[in-house]
């Protein structure tokens, strides 16, 4: 696939995963660095309470996109441990784009937002693509419980780093 020539106003997600920049340019060394996590999500007064969240869990290495230009400019530059998005956004959706994060072959977990109830998102719940739900409004007690639960946090040491 030809990636020199990006516009990443137009790019789509997958393309912007499978263009990424070489994985190997930055190797994270478990339990020796931070995650990397991309927070995802249309309104910043939810990207910077998920930000303060994650800070309060350790979690140091945090990129953020509020519009698909961003987004697409993160994956590049990517892979991540971590992703948490938003469901529907105005310009993209977060199911749709844990899909494309998903066929890359790095391990990346990722968690869904909503402000939709669990009834709505069951068929989605039921798929592959995501690995964790957070029904809003919630807290860091949930995000720490579903953070512990992926692998990502020890529940005695919630502030650790990656334990694969």
């Amino acid at each position: 696939m030809k990636c020199n020539k990006i516009t990443p106003g137009v790019m789509d997600p997958v393309l912007a995963v499978n263009c990424r920049q070489d994985p190997c340019l930055e190797q994270i060394k478990p339990g020796a660095n931070p995650i990397r996590c991309l927070v995802v999500d249309d309104d910043l007064t939810i990207i910077n309470y998920v930000t303060r969240l994650l800070a309060m869990l350790g979690m140091k290495r945090v990129k953020t996109a509020q519009r698909h230009t961003d987004l697409v400019n993160k994956l590049i530059v990517g892979p991540y441990e971590l992703l948490i998005t938003d469901l529907e956004m105005p310009d993209m959706n977060g199911y749709r784009l844990t899909q494309a994060v998903k066929h890359d072959p790095h391990d990346t977990k990722t968690i869904i937002m909503t402000a939709h109830n669990e009834g709505y998102c069951l068929e989605m719940m039921a798929s592959r693509w995501v690995d964790g739900w957070l029904f809003k409004p919630f807290g860091l007690k949930e995000l720490r419980t579903l953070l512990a639960s992926l692998g990502l946090l020890t529940p005695d040491k919630p502030d650790n780093q990656t334990s694969h």
